[in-house]
């Protein structure tokens, strides 16, 4: 850090040498003396951008949002330029729901550049949520135009055409998977896309890649036995699938409910009230649980 000491001394009014001391310093895990050099460089010049950028991001990852806000509104009053404080600004804007702000804030930052791929796509997140279906696919389809590696806006465009039954949705989550193959996430979201098209092989198959790109993903056990107890009517696979969601989620009370009903469907209630008697003893409140631990006992 001596350089860094030295070049301070050398030019106490530039900005820049306090920010790479702060950087240096956060990457020696010292967050508090970055966000101190932060400040000092704002004292050296109100209109640097990268410290109020800087602090602002670590009040925002300690949910210190207050004082986060706080931050832009200085950003945007001493360096109106930023257009990372102006996408930060209506973020916090849409989360407020103050929507108007909001496109004032996306607006101004794509005065400053027309290229901001997060600005779109929270225009798009906007118009879907107001119900402007058509601008909001428009939107988020601009996102990924202007970053064709913006892997969120696949699956948001993903996630927002499945919704309605669009089969596009498949090509964005594939977009997605090609992006990061390593990815669970657009596997996953296509599984269930193809589940609720009642494309039972192909989301099976999904599912078991899940499996192979984390083995320890219970959820994707879980809804193979889903399919087997719920579309299928096998239901010693789903006796298993269920079995497996459990070793990988020892506390998973659904799967115990489920695995009960498998077991019900094969005349096996004694192993059917066990599971639904684990499933309560997990969430003594689980009212279908009780029912159908009822029903398996009386036969009613």
């Amino acid at each position: 850090m001596q350089p860094l000491d030295e070049a301070i001394l050398e030019r106490p009014n530039d900005p820049q040498v306090y920010h790479e001391r702060a950087t240096w310093k956060l990457a020696e895990l010292d967050p508090q003396g970055a966000f101190d050099d932060w400040e000092l460089a704002l004292r050296a010049d109100s209109s640097f951008a990268l410290a109020w950028e800087n602090q602002a991001d670590m009040l925002f990852q300690m949910q210190n949002f207050e004082d986060c806000l706080t931050k832009l509104e200085g950003c945007l009053k001493h360096s109106p330029e930023s257009t990372t404080c102006l996408l930060k600004r209506a973020e916090f804007a849409i989360h407020l729901q103050q929507f108007e702000q909001a496109f004032q804030y996306l607006n101004d930052a794509l005065r400053l550049n027309d290229q901001l791929h997060e600005a779109y796509w929270m225009k798009g997140r906007i118009y879907a949520t107001t119900g402007a279906e058509e601008k909001a696919l428009s939107s988020y389809q601009t996102a990924i135009e202007v970053n064709p590696d913006f892997y969120e806006g696949f699956i948001t465009l993903g996630i927002f055409l499945a919704e309605r039954s669009d089969a596009m949705a498949e090509e964005y989550y594939r977009s997605a998977m090609e992006l990061k193959p390593a990815a669970v996430e657009p596997v996953y979201n296509l599984a269930v896309h193809y589940q609720n098209e009642n494309r039972l092989e192909e989301a099976l198959a999904l599912y078991r890649e899940i499996l192979v790109l984390d083995p320890e993903n219970a959820t994707a056990s879980f809804n193979q036995g889903y399919i087997h107890l719920e579309y299928l009517t096998n239901y010693d696979s789903a006796v298993h699938w269920f079995s497996e969601a459990i070793v990988r989620l020892p506390y998973y009370h659904q799967a115990f409910f489920n695995r009960g009903l498998a077991y019900e469907s094969l005349g096996m209630n004694s192993s059917a009230i066990e599971d639904y008697s684990q499933a309560l003893r997990i969430k003594p409140d689980y009212t279908v649980a009780a029912r159908a631990k009822e029903r398996a006992i009386t036969g009613r």
